[in-house]
């Protein structure tokens, strides 16, 4: 569905949003759903969307949508950032029996890191071996497309042993669109 994250009120999105607190956020979030759930032709499955900037808030964010009966969820905000939030709130959907068959999809957002793949992959797979089978955890990185935007371009990796992994971006010039 279409969200409308909590960071779109802070103190320095105010002026292009026009929203001003963490309830202005929720509230657009929860139009968005009622428009897609009275809209919706069957053909497209739907993630509901969890934000909130601090753990309160991806709370409250998710006592207030929880009842949509979209196909799955998305995790924005704290709900991909924070490894304590993550598996309490994996428990909480289970315990909520919002993980049965049919809503098999958990997709986190902007979530790029090695590490969160790792941690993501063995999430996944025992929710397949304990709960559901059909289960499947994706995510995505926004960071080429941020760069593009930005006028930059990835050019080269690094990968050190025993090092993180580093992908240097240059700015993009006529020398490399010709390469």
């Amino acid at each position: 569905i279409l969200d409308i994250p909590a960071w779109a009120a802070d103190p320095v999105n105010r002026d292009r949003t026009g929203l001003t607190s963490f309830k202005d956020c929720l509230e657009g979030t929860i139009h968005n759903c009622n428009f897609f759930l009275k809209h919706r032709l069957g053909a497209t499955k739907f993630l509901n969307v969890l934000q909130g900037g601090n753990n309160t808030e991806a709370d409250i964010w998710y006592d207030a949508v929880k009842h949509y009966p979209f196909e799955g969820w998305a995790m924005g905000g704290n709900n991909m950032r924070d490894v304590d939030l993550v598996l309490r709130r994996l428990i909480k959907l289970r315990d909520d029996k919002l993980l049965e068959p049919g809503r098999d999809v958990i997709h986190y957002l902007g979530t790029s890191k090695l590490e969160w793949a790792v941690l993501l992959t063995d999430i996944q797979r025992a929710v397949r071996k304990y709960h559901n089978e059909n289960f499947m955890i994706t995510f995505d990185c926004a960071s080429p497309f941020l760069a593009t935007a930005n006028g930059q371009v990835y050019i080269q990796t690094e990968t050190e042993d025993r090092s993180k992994w580093v992908y240097r971006m240059v700015p993009v010039s006529y020398t490399h669109l010709r390469a």
